[in-house]
């Protein structure tokens, strides 16, 4: 495990701890979970990136993916 500290301006720490506040979470919890999610986010960002450069654009409607997997 790796331990890192990271630097803010007063005002910036309380917004943080506002909102760490929030959600009942240590300020600690919620910013490894917020930078969790960002990073989750980026990489289904460059798979969306990706599939469509690998499909040359071409898209299929909600529907037909349901009925290619044999939900509906």
């Amino acid at each position: 495990m790796t331990v890192t500290s990271l630097r803010f301006k007063d005002d910036q720490y309380q917004e943080v701890k506002a909102l760490a506040d929030f959600y009942g979470e240590s300020v600690t919890t919620f910013m490894r979970r917020t930078i969790l999610e960002r990073l989750e986010d980026e990489a289904d960002y460059r798979d969306a990136v990706s599939n469509l450069q690998t499909s040359h654009g071409e898209t299929v409607s909600r529907q037909e993916v349901m009925q290619r997997l044999g939900l509906k």
